[in-house]
């Protein structure tokens, strides 16, 4: 058991995040440790991961958080479950073994009917996950507790939207029926209308199913059009006084009379025209 003023784990009062508070003489940094693993071994179950294809009741999860568990997961924390009548999600912890990095979603659990030992998600995190429905694998799953939201700005993907007439009151009462939680910098659509979450208050994870939520739009960049590029004309002369003055400028041509004329060409001809 840790003393007081020692490394001590403790709980927050809106999430499950773990922290140390600093010791102020030298203690057993391997019983800390072991501690630690000790807890994380009891909190964090391993489940096999199945697609929406082994669902059998007819239930449809596609393209959303929500998932089926296995029984063992609501025996192993019905306690927290039960303290916990707001409602609670589940962390999930998956490790690429192929690619051999780490990705974390969260989702929420409608039912615990899916096989022993095992996870139904929706396709679409099977591709967040980059894994196919043939192979087998695995994922760490915990409880995880987020505060209730007071706060969200959405960025609009569907200009759509703005058709509505009062579009805050819309989101404030649709948002629960289909959502339990939301996250920052997710996408979710309401009645085909596309939103992107921008910011959200008090934490980047935030339960919605029993707040007043307040909810701000982001206002749209507008750029202004780029301007065509400009387009060189040529020059078309419609003065006639400018045409006259250029052919006044000309030298003039002298004029010679008949007789002087023939004078001149017979004197070219005996010349023998040279």
């Amino acid at each position: 058991m840790l003393k007081k003023n020692t490394w001590a784990i403790s709980q927050t009062s809106t999430t499950t995040d773990y922290r140390y508070s600093i010791c102020p003489y030298p203690i057993n940094i391997n019983l800390i440790l072991l501690n630690i693993i000790f807890y994380r071994l009891i909190k964090i179950m391993r489940l096999k991961i199945l697609s929406e294809s082994f669902i059998t009741n007819g239930l449809d999860i596609s393209s959303s958080n929500k998932c089926l568990l296995c029984s063992k997961v609501l025996e192993k924390h019905k306690d927290v479950i039960i303290d916990n009548p707001e409602g609670c999600i589940f962390k999930l912890e998956f490790f690429h073994p192929q690619l051999e990095y780490s990705i974390t979603e969260y989702v929420n659990c409608i039912e615990f009917t899916a096989p022993v030992d095992t996870i139904i998600l929706p396709n679409s995190i099977f591709e967040t996950f980059f894994i196919d429905f043939h192979s087998e694998y695995y994922l760490d799953i915990e409880v995880f507790i987020p505060p209730q939201a007071t706060k969200v700005i959405f960025r609009i993907e569907d200009r759509d939207i703005f058709n509505i007439t009062d579009i805050k009151e819309f989101l404030e009462n649709k948002i629960d029926k289909v959502y339990k939680f939301l996250r920052e910098g997710q996408t979710i659509t309401i009645d085909s209308h596309k939103l992107f979450i921008k910011e959200l208050e008090p934490y980047s994870i935030c339960l919605v199913n029993n707040t007043d939520l307040e909810v701000e739009f982001d206002a749209p960049e507008i750029k202004p059009p780029t301007p065509p590029p400009e387009i060189k004309k040529e020059t078309i002369v419609n003065n006639l006084d400018n045409i006259c003055d250029r052919e006044s400028n000309k030298p003039e041509i002298e004029k010679l009379s008949r007789e002087e004329l023939r004078a001149r060409r017979l004197l070219f001809y005996s010349k023998g025209g040279n």
